[in-house]
């Protein structure tokens, strides 16, 4: 729903071309513990390179310890070099965005002279974390950030923060922010199940961008879910797809280790799914039985399905479509998946406008696919 986003002010960026969506990498506590060293950030711009991903995320510790008097965000940690990060990245076609604990930007209002440097230096974007709180003082101190990353030409990425208010409409570069119960939980959480997934779709989307980070590629039953390092997601491959249609986020933060995304079932769709679209269409769905959305950028169409921990067949009308024969490329579970959910089956047909479509979904199932 844009209505939230429409109450705002129109857009004051005179010239927002150099803000720019996409997908990021995320060298991230998620999979491990974040070992902040040269070769494993320069692992995590490979793979944005390879995937033909915009960014790549450097995350906690790139400037030593966090939330202590003592910290420094204009300097960069002595393990690291950021110029040549930023270096690496760029031949590689990457742009950095870094992360920032929120106290250490705040005190002495540090992120006045951060951000001018961090444009200097060639950074695109921050991401800020644990502000926890919508108190007036903070809703303002969210806004000051806004305005000061807009003048610098960076993107701001809000997490620990609560539910979008739609400031992106008047300042874009706001491209995203968490206020949801994401993938991070199922690391150190039961609380995370497919009919939560799907829920969210119709309850906190209602707001407007979310950054769920989805994105796992260690998919198991809910038998074999544990708390653990690397962390494990409790629904099907095709449904973690499906994630990336259904929700909404211009900037779409993958969580996931390099080793377990290239050359894997799926990776593939990663590749070319985008994160802004130029129409969306409801197919069929009710909160916490499955969603599946059709959204359309230019001429292509990618459809998500996320279903919850009942299997199902579900039909769904291609009534969007304009006239004309489509190819439709598929990502769908199997009949093993409910028992091996890293298994999904690849396959394409020929669809027409007002075709039904029959898709039969795994237990904590889901589907992806595009038209084209």
């Amino acid at each position: 729903s844009e209505i939230v986003q429409n109450l705002n002010e129109p857009c004051v960026i005179e010239d927002p071309s150099w803000i720019k969506p996409g997908m990021s990498a995320w060298d991230h506590w998620w999979h491990g513990e974040v070992k902040m060293e040269m070769p494993v950030i320069k692992q995590y711009i490979d793979l944005a390179s390879e995937m033909g991903w915009e960014y790549m995320l450097v995350d906690w510790q790139w400037y030593g310890q966090f939330n202590t008097p003592e910290a420094d965000i204009t300097t960069w940690a002595p393990q690291i070099d950021m110029p040549e990060i930023i270096r690496y990245a760029a031949e590689k076609k990457v742009d950095i965005i870094v992360w920032l604990y929120s106290r250490d930007v705040n005190r002495n209002s540090a992120y006045k002279s951060a951000f001018p440097l961090y444009k200097q230096w060639g950074v695109s974007g921050v991401k800020i974390d644990f502000m926890d709180r919508e108190d007036q003082q903070m809703v303002n101190w969210y806004h000051d950030i806004i305005k000061c990353a807009a003048d610098n030409q960076l993107l701001v990425n809000f997490h620990g923060a609560y539910k979008p208010d739609g400031i992106i409409r008047t300042y874009p570069n706001m491209i995203t922010r968490e206020g949801v119960m994401g993938n991070e939980y199922y690391k150190f959480s039961d609380s995370m199940n497919p009919e939560h997934n799907v829920t969210i779709a119709f309850t906190r989307m209602l707001a407007g961008q979310m950054d769920y980070t989805p994105g796992g590629f260690l998919n198991v039953t809910r038998e074999d879910f544990k708390q653990q390092v690397p962390a494990l997601v409790w629904n099907t491959r095709a449904c973690e797809l499906a994630k990336f249609v259904v929700y909404e986020s211009p900037l779409t933060v993958v969580c996931d280790h390099p080793d377990n995304i290239l050359g894997q079932a799926g990776a593939d769709f990663l590749k070319i799914v985008p994160t802004v679209w130029d129409d969306i269409h409801f197919m069929e769905g009710y909160p916490g039985d499955y969603v599946a959305l059709a959204k359309r950028s230019g001429d292509e169409w990618y459809l998500g399905v996320l279903n919850n921990s009942q299997r199902k067949e579900v039909e769904l009308e291609l009534d969007f479509l304009p006239e004309g024969e489509f190819e439709m490329e598929m990502w769908a579970d199997t009949k093993k998946s409910d028992k091996e959910p890293k298994i999904l089956e690849k396959k394409s047909k020929k669809v027409s406008k007002g075709d039904a479509l029959k898709i039969k979904l795994a237990v904590n199932g889901g589907f992806a696919a595009v038209i084209r």
